[in-house]
C-alpha cells in the first residue's frame, strides 16, 4: 500500500509541475540550457551500469544518418538522481529514468517545457530495470523522433527570429518562396540565377551552404533516388565549381561495399499539403578533395507545376558534423510557398503533439 501511495505522489507531483508550468505562465520560465544534441539522463549509478543503462546507450548512441564519420545521434550526460539540482533541470533534453517497486507498471510519459523553455522531458518508470528497459526498447523510435524534432524546431525558431532580411528578400524575389536564413552565421549569395541560388557561410573550421533550385514537375517518377540524384548532379555540375572549372560538386555514389550504408536514401513525406522527398547522402568535388554530408528536400509546387529543391550541405574536415546538419535542417524547415509556412512557433508544439507516445 505504501509503495502504491508513493507512486501516486510521484505521478501527481509531475502532473502539478506540468500544469503549473503551462498556459500563461510559460513566459516566466527560464530559457533551456545545454548544447545541440545533448541528452541529460537522470538515472541511479547502479542502473546506468546495468542492462537498463546499456539499453539507453544502444538507443541514443546509434549513428546519426549519412555522415562520413560515425557520430552518435545524441551525446548522453548521465546524472544521478541525487545530483539533479534545480540548475540542471533547465536542460533542453531530459530523460528521467526510475526503476522502483513504487511503480506498479512500466510506462513512458512526456512533459514539454516542464522546468524551462523550450524543453522536452521524458519519464520512463517501472517496477524493475527489466520492465523499464523493455518499454524504452519498444518506444525507441518515438523517443528519437521527439528529441530530434525538438532540436530541429529550436534551430528553426532561431533562424526565424534572426532571419537575414536581405537574403530573405532575395529568395522571395527570385523563387516566390520564403526561407529564413539566420544572421548567426554570415551567409553570402555566391550565385543568383533565374532558377538557381547558392548561399554559403565559411569559417576556418567549416563551411555551410544552401542551394535553392527549380525545374518542371513531370510525374511521380521524380521522387526516386535515381531521378533526384541525376537531376542534382546535372545542375550542380553546371552551377557549383571548386577551385577550378574542371572541379564541380557531385553526389558520392562510388562507395565500397563496406560503405554502402552511406549511399543516398530517399524518404517521401507530406506536410500541410506539400509532398516532398527528403534525400540524404554525401557530396564530393570531382578532381578535388572536399566532401561532406548533404540533405535536400524537393517539394511539388502544384500552382506552378514545378519542383522546388532546398538543400543544405556541410564541410567540416576533422570536426563533428552532426549538429551542423541539424543547423542546416533548421533553416530548411522554415521553407514556405504560397504563404503557407512549414514552420512557425505554434507548430513547434503541434509537431511534437502529433508524435503519439502511447
Amino acid at each position: 500500500m505504501k509503495r502504491f501511495i508513493r507512486s501516486i505522489i510521484w505521478t501527481v507531483s509531475l502532473s502539478v509541475a506540468v500544469s503549473c508550468g503551462g498556459g500563461g505562465g510559460d513566459y516566466l520560465k527560464p530559457g533551456a540550457t545545454g548544447k545541440i544534441g545533448e541528452l541529460l539522463v537522470i538515472i541511479d549509478n547502479a542502473h546506468w551500469d546495468s542492462e537498463l543503462g546499456e539499453t539507453i546507450r544502444s538507443i541514443f548512441q546509434k549513428p546519426y544518418p549519412k555522415l562520413p564519420q560515425i557520430e552518435s545521434s545524441f551525446t548522453l550526460l548521465p546524472l544521478a538522481n541525487s545530483s539533479f539540482l534545480p540548475i540542471m533541470q533547465r536542460h533542453r533534453n531530459i530523460l528521467l529514468v526510475k526503476a522502483s517497486g513504487d511503480f506498479p507498471e512500466a510506462k513512458l510519459t512526456i512533459s514539454r517545457d516542464l522546468w524551462a523553455k523550450p524543453q522536452i522531458v521524458l519519464h520512463a518508470v517501472g517496477p524493475d530495470i527489466h520492465s523499464v528497459a523493455k518499454v524504452l526498447s519498444e518506444k525507441q523510435d518515438i523517443m528519437m523522433k521527439l528529441y530530434e524534432q525538438a532540436e530541429l524546431d529550436r534551430q528553426s525558431e532561431s533562424a526565424r527570429i534572426y532571419s537575414d532580411p536581405e537574403i530573405h528578400k532575395a529568395i522571395e524575389a527570385r523563387f516566390g518562396i520564403s526561407l529564413d536564413v539566420t544572421t548567426g552565421r554570415s551567409y553570402h549569395i555566391m550565385r543568383n540565377d533565374p532558377d538557381f541560388m547558392w548561399l554559403e557561410s565559411q569559417s576556418n573550421r567549416n563551411s555551410l551552404g544552401i542551394f535553392i533550385y527549380t525545374y518542371p514537375y513531370v510525374d511521380s517518377s521524380t521522387f526516386t533516388v535515381r531521378y533526384l540524384v541525376n537531376k542534382r548532379d546535372s545542375i550542380l555540375k553546371e552551377k557549383v565549381h571548386g577551385s577550378r572549372d574542371s572541379s564541380w560538386m557531385t553526389t558520392t555514389t562510388n562507395l565500397t561495399q563496406e560503405l554502402e550504408y552511406l549511399m543516398p536514401e530517399l524518404e517521401i513525406k507530406k506536410f500541410r499539403g506539400l509532398v516532398y522527398g527528403e534525400l540524404r547522402g554525401l557530396w564530393d568535388l570531382v578532381n578535388d578533395y572536399l566532401a561532406g554530408p548533404f540533405v535536400s528536400r524537393s517539394y511539388i509546387d502544384t500552382a506552378k507545376n514545378r519542383i522546388i529543391t532546398v538543400e543544405g550541405y556541410v564541410w567540416a574536415a576533422g570536426f563533428s558534423k552532426r549538429n551542423l546538419v541539424r543547423e542546416i535542417l533548421g533553416i530548411i524547415n522554415t521553407f514556405s510557398v504560397g504563404g503557407s509556412k512549414e514552420f512557425d512557433t505554434k507548430e513547434q508544439s503541434e509537431r511534437l503533439d502529433s508524435i503519439n507516445i502511447t
